[in-house]
């Protein structure tokens, strides 16, 4: 291989990597957007504002941040979810709420993958990983849904 050709080739690898670190360390905008009670029956979201969602998507960091105006039902909780509506239908959960209040911050590799933020009503104390039905949510704006 000739010396132009190694060089060439030096470069086409240099641009990718630099390429692929640029886009794992990117830096969105955060994100706000209302909360909205589920259709029932579903899928989606009806125009009845439960809240307020940021989500701020930075180096890899997530950080979602939701404040409700309404309150779970006696003996339950409110739970968030990131759901891979698109794709897997994967929902990873975010944690319950503290009264009406959810903070979650977590190295992500890619949270772009997820399309939906929801919200469940769960017993207090539950054990099952599963989400229950949907209460509310909010279809996530791009960059999400990459």
């Amino acid at each position: 291989m000739s010396k132009i050709n190694i060089s060439l080739f030096g470069i086409v690898i240099a641009t990718i990597f630099s390429m692929t670190l640029g886009f794992q360390s990117s830096n969105a905008e955060p994100v706000t957007m209302d909360i909205n009670k589920a259709k029932d029956p579903g899928p989606g979201f009806d125009t009845d504002k439960l809240g307020t969602l940021t989500i701020d998507a930075n180096n890899n960091t997530l950080d979602v941040s939701a404040n409700l105006n309404v309150a779970p039902k006696q003996d339950k909780v409110f739970e968030g979810w990131l759901v891979d509506a698109d794709g897997s239908n994967y929902k990873l959960s975010l944690g319950a709420f503290d009264g009406n209040n959810l903070k979650f911050s977590e190295n992500m590799v890619n949270p772009y993958t997820y399309t939906q933020f929801i919200i469940t009503e769960e017993p207090i104390g539950d054990a099952d990983p599963n989400a229950a039905g949907t209460y509310g949510g909010a279809e996530l704006q791009p960059p999400f849904g990459q």
